[in-house]
């Protein structure tokens, strides 16, 4: 009986947390990254408790506000989940956040590109980190992948790219040729002037008075 009360009562103080949602503000950096990192998969983002494999973006600081908890629990994750769906994060990554965000990692290289690609993956302190608890050092960190995500891994894009909507397809008639009623002027047959006879004068008519008399035969 006493299990179940715990029970009902863990389930109740869950569920009075929300979480809570600290932007990051400022240029990203090189965050470190390693060449493998732990993930847990259970929740509805991948969860990582040692460094990623490839950049990312901080978006935010997540944290949970509770009447009953100062620290989230791991019962607190779907809630933390879900705050960072509505940010557009691709995955929570948990850190130890004093000395996270006292190194200068310097700016990105290529993060004008798409990929965002580092020379060669950041091994610093934070990647010997792998909590077995909410430590009150511990700082839950709300990301996106710069370019694609680790191989496996869901990412905003993806999911962009599969609920784009299709472009609907007008369907148009054949527009058919106007009938040519009549030959356009290019169209026309040129006509030829035709060629000038030439003026021949008439003869002038003799009268009967021209005509030189017969000469009387015998004369």
């Amino acid at each position: 009986m006493k299990r179940w009360l715990c029970a009902i009562g863990l389930a109740l103080s869950l569920g009075c947390a929300s979480a809570l949602v600290r932007p990051y503000v400022g240029d990203q950096q090189a965050w470190p990254i390693a060449s493998g990192g732990i993930v847990n998969t259970k929740y509805g983002l991948p969860v990582f408790t040692s460094l990623p494999p490839v950049p990312y973006d901080v978006l935010a600081e997540m944290r949970i506000s509770s009447p009953f908890y100062a620290q989230p629990e791991e019962g607190h994750l779907p809630v933390l989940v879900a705050g960072a769906k509505k940010i557009g994060a691709d995955a929570l990554l948990f850190v130890q956040g004093k000395i996270f965000f006292s190194t200068n990692y310097g700016e990105r290289s290529g993060a004008g590109q798409e990929g965002g690609n580092q020379s060669a993956p950041s091994l610093t302190t934070v990647n010997t980190f792998n909590p077995q608890s909410f430590a009150p050092e511990v700082t839950i960190l709300a990301i996106r992948w710069v370019g694609d995500a680790p191989p496996g891994l869901p990412s905003h894009k993806k999911v962009a790219a599969a609920v784009k909507p299709a472009q609907p397809t007008v369907a148009t008639e054949p527009v058919a040729a106007p009938a040519v009623s009549e030959k356009t002027d290019e169209q026309k047959p040129v006509e030829t002037p035709p060629a000038e006879q030439p003026k021949t004068e008439p003869a002038p008519a003799t009268s009967p008075t021209d005509t030189p008399p017969a000469s009387p035969s015998g004369q």
